[in-house]
C-alpha cells in the first residue's frame, strides 16, 4: 500500500507540475487584464491545493497551530526548520498569500519546474558561494521590499532524521534588507513521512506551527546571528530540542 500510494503521488505531482508550468505561462499573458496580484493568487492558489492533494494521496495527514500569526499585510519573510522535501507541501498548505522559496540553484535545471521559480517568484541560492549567495539575498529582500512573502530554511539542507541544525545567520540579513517580519514556523514529523534518501511516503502526521510575527523594526535592530538564534530556539521548543547558545551559532553566521 505504501509503495503504491508513493507511486500516486510522484505521478501525481509530476501531472500537476507539467500542466501548472503550461498554466502559468496562460496566466502571465492575462496579467494585464487580471493584474498582477489576482496571477499570483491564482500561482499559489494552484500550488496551494497540489499540496493538499499530495499530503491526501500519501495517506498522511496535515495538521496547522497558531494559524492566527500568519500575517494578513506587510511582506513577511518565513522561516521554518528543513527535514524532509515534504516541507514544501507542508508549508504551502499552511500559507495563505503568495510566496516564493528560497531554494538550490540546481533545481533551475528541471524541466518544467523551471517555470515553477518564475511564475513563484523563487530565488535560487548557489551553496559555497558568498558571492552568489549574497546576490540571492539582496533579490529576496528586492522581492520583500515589493511586498512579496519568501520562504527560508535556513539549515542550508534537509536534517537526516529531524534533528535541528544550526542556522546560517546571513541568510537572514535579506529580511533585514527587505523590510520584512519574520515569521517562524516549526515543522514537525515531516521526516517521517519522507525520509532523507528514502523514496517510499508512510502515512504519518505532520504538524505545522506558525509563531507570532518578529516585527519589522525588532528585526532590524537585532544582530543576525542574535536573529537567528532567536527563530531557531523558538522553532526548538516546539520540537522539543535543545536549545543552543549564541557561541553555538557563531560558526554559522556566514550565509
Amino acid at each position: 500500500m505504501k509503495l503504491l500510494r508513493s507511486l500516486a503521488v510522484y505521478l501525481y505531482v509530476a501531472g500537476k507540475v507539467v500542466y501548472g508550468a503550461r498554466y502559468f505561462e496562460k496566466l502571465e499573458k492575462q496579467k494585464d487584464v487580471l493584474g498582477e496580484a489576482v496571477v499570483a493568487q491564482k500561482v499559489h492558489a494552484y500550488a496551494k491545493k497540489m499540496a493538499q492533494n499530495a499530503f491526501k494521496l500519501s495517506g498522511a495527514t496535515f495538521v496547522l497551530k497558531g494559524a492566527e500569526n500568519l500575517p494578513k499585510e506587510g511582506a513577511a519573510l518565513y522561516v521554518a526548520n528543513h527535514q524532509s522535501y515534504v516541507d514544501v507541501a507542508a508549508v504551502l498548505s499552511a500559507i495563505e498569500r503568495p510566496v516564493g522559496f528560497v531554494l538550490k540553484d540546481d533545481l533551475e535545471g528541471i524541466p518544467f519546474f523551471d517555470k515553477w521559480i518564475t511564475h513563484m517568484q523563487c530565488v535560487p541560492i548557489a551553496r559555497g558561494e558568498a558571492r552568489k549567495a549574497l546576490e540571492a539575498i539582496l533579490k529576496a529582500a528586492k522581492l520583500m521590499k515589493n511586498g512579496h512573502d519568501m520562504m527560508l530554511f535556513p539549515e542550508g539542507t534537509r536534517s537526516k532524521d529531524g534533528t535541528l541544525l544550526p542556522f546560517k545567520a546571513g541568510s537572514l540579513k535579506s529580511a533585514q534588507r527587505g523590510n520584512a517580519m519574520i515569521v517562524p514556523m516549526a515543522i514537525d514529523g515531516a521526516c517521517n513521512v519522507l525520509t532523507r534518501g528514502k523514496y517510499i511516503m508512510h502515512p504519518k502526521q505532520v504538524t505545522v506551527t506558525v509563531f507570532p510575527p518578529i516585527p519589522v523594526e525588532t528585526v532590524k535592530e537585532m544582530d543576525t546571528v542574535d536573529l537567528a538564534l532567536l527563530v531557531r530556539n523558538q522553532i526548538a521548543g516546539a520540537l522539543g530540542q535543545p536549545l543552543l547558545q549564541k557561541e553555538d551559532t557563531l560558526q554559522n553566521e556566514e550565509a
